[in-house]
């Protein structure tokens, strides 16, 4: 063979393995870019998916809080409108007034030491025409209704905050010096757990329970509110 052909022909040879390393440099190119492209788009489609999911969580509190205030002013509405618990709430701020019963006539004007001698939890005899009756059941009622707003607020259905300004003041009534005693005994004897604690949620009744679990006045000072 010609000495000019051998060199054409190892020309050729060496071009050939030159294009053989650029071909096999750009497919390493073009895969490590796929490979780029893929953990840039996966992060992507991570963020959005973090994202998306905040957002949805967010909707759902969003949502759950809408549905805990439409049910609270719900259950307020429902007291307003029962007339044996809304005397029991006028009891405790006005003296003198008149009441219809239930069961028709009216009872005689009632005021504060009336209304303490109603609740008493020993010697429960009354005479006819005695009004007390109609107090105990005013406040029965009353009781029932904290006991239900007590149960929803443990179960997360209702927030204390969107029920304590309706009864603050009355709670703060209950709270006086001679009425607080009246009220946590009448509490203890007949039952109404949930009730002395939802009162107890309230700042001014600053309720603690004894090793008996009978409620006494604590001393001023530190976050009282019910866990």
């Amino acid at each position: 063979m010609k000495p000019r052909v051998v060199a054409r022909a190892a020309e050729r040879q060496a071009l050939d393995a030159k294009d053989l390393k650029v071909s096999a440099y750009t497919k390493d190119i073009v895969q490590v870019g796929a490979w780029a492209v893929a953990i840039v788009g996966g992060l992507v489609a991570a963020f959005m998916a973090v994202a998306q999911f905040r957002r949805a969580n967010d909707q759902r509190r969003e949502d759950l809080r809408w549905k805990q205030a439409e049910l609270a002013k719900r259950c307020l509405d429902e007291i307003r409108g029962d007339d044996l618990a809304c005397a029991a709430m006028k009891m405790l701020d006005w003296v003198g007034l008149t009441y219809e019963k239930p069961g028709g006539g009216k009872t005689g004007a009632i005021d504060h030491n009336a209304r303490r001698a109603a609740l008493r939890t020993t010697n429960t005899f009354f005479v006819p025409d005695d009004d007390s009756p109609f107090i105990r059941d005013a406040y029965d009622a009353l009781f029932d209704r904290f006991e239900r707003l007590e149960h929803f607020i443990r179960i997360h259905l209702i927030t204390f905050e969107d029920v304590e300004p309706a009864f603050l003041y009355y709670v703060e009534r209950m709270a006086g010096p001679e009425d607080r005693s009246v009220f946590a005994a009448f509490l203890e004897s007949y039952g109404f757990g949930l009730a002395q604690s939802f009162i107890g949620r309230f700042r001014p009744w600053k309720g603690m329970q004894d090793a008996g679990g009978k409620m006494f006045r604590a001393e001023h000072g530190g976050d009282d509110r019910a866990a």
